[in-house]
């Protein structure tokens, strides 16, 4: 996913950056707290949904968000050139989809956004032999980083495994972060090894791999869903 030089796009990027500074602040609230687990964690709870509310109660109903009430933390302006970024930057008026766009920017750019969720791919990708992002990019489309996603057909987990794959895979719990995105990497591997194709291996994982046996491996002659799907992975691991 690329991000535009888009007015909105960079005005949803400065709402980010101040969503780090509460994951900052969090951290901070941690460090200096350590040695008692207890009141850090609470403390960094407190902070988190002290900003998240913050942030909520700015969203308007017509999904922008107006961020005139932080003017005196600007300054009596929402310039952000007076935080030290270019002059012209204006936080009203930014559009709810295009924070959601800058945010799985930013996910896709560097990680998934949960350290449990980065050690899991971490670990299944030195185990397999897979390409991180590759694993990074199934995930982000099959469940976009959700480790209790459920589909209507029963999918289960970070990489949505059925069922009956799971148990074939040595996964005895689908919501299990760790268990899940094993499976589902030795599952990928598999296909890799069994399709010796990138593509190929992706549309399997979708439509399974008897469907892209009987295409001859053309693309083209599997479903649209299947099409799509393969462009959306392939277009976060180009990213």
């Amino acid at each position: 996913m690329s991000v535009n030089n888009d007015s909105n796009v960079q005005n949803a990027q400065r709402l980010l950056e101040l969503q780090l500074l509460n994951q900052m602040f969090s951290s901070v609230s941690k460090s200096v707290k350590e040695g008692d687990s207890s009141s850090s964690s609470t403390g960094a709870n407190a902070f988190e949904f002290m900003m998240e509310s913050l942030i909520n109660s700015m969203e308007k109903s017509d999904g922008t968000y107006d961020f005139s009430s932080l003017d005196n933390m600007f300054g009596g302006s929402n310039d952000l050139s007076k935080l030290g970024y270019n002059k012209g930057y204006n936080m009203n008026n930014i559009k709810k989809e295009d924070v959601q766009n800058s945010a799985n920017y930013v996910k896709n750019a560097t990680s998934s956004g949960s350290v449990t969720i980065d050690q899991a791919v971490d670990a299944a990708s030195k185990k397999y032999g897979v390409d991180k992002k590759l694993i990074m990019s199934v995930i982000q489309q099959e469940s976009s980083f959700n480790p209790n996603a459920t589909s209507g057909v029963g999918a289960q987990g970070l990489m949505q495994l059925m069922p009956g794959t799971a148990r074939e895979l040595g996964v005895n719990n689908a919501y299990d972060i760790q268990q899940n995105v094993d499976g589902g990497t030795k599952y990928l591997k598999q296909l890799l090894n069994k399709f010796s194709d990138m593509k190929l291996a992706v549309a399997a994982y979708n439509a399974g791999p008897g469907a892209v046996q009987n295409s001859k491996g053309n693309i083209s002659g599997l479903p649209s869903e299947t099409r799509n799907y393969v462009s959306k992975v392939l277009g976060y691991y180009n990213s």
